[in-house]
């Protein structure tokens, strides 16, 4: 009968292999906006002075008595 010698086995460091896996998730990011209009009213009062002339006339009477 054929007899072999046997070694003790080599272990070896353990290799490392990494997968990545990426998962995406969606966040929503929410910013409100709030637009305002304000509408102004201006009120302005011009005054205005009219001028009218009005004319008067007047008549007096005199009494000379003569001689």
């Amino acid at each position: 009968m054929y007899c072999r010698r046997r070694c003790q086995p080599i272990v070896h460091p353990v290799m490392c292999c990494t997968k990545h896996v990426t998962e995406i998730i969606e966040v929503p990011h929410i910013h409100p906006i709030q637009n305002i209009t304000v509408q102004h009213q201006i009120y302005q009062h011009k005054h205005y002075f009219p001028e009218s002339h009005k004319s008067e006339h007047t008549t007096a009477h005199q009494k000379f008595y003569c001689k």
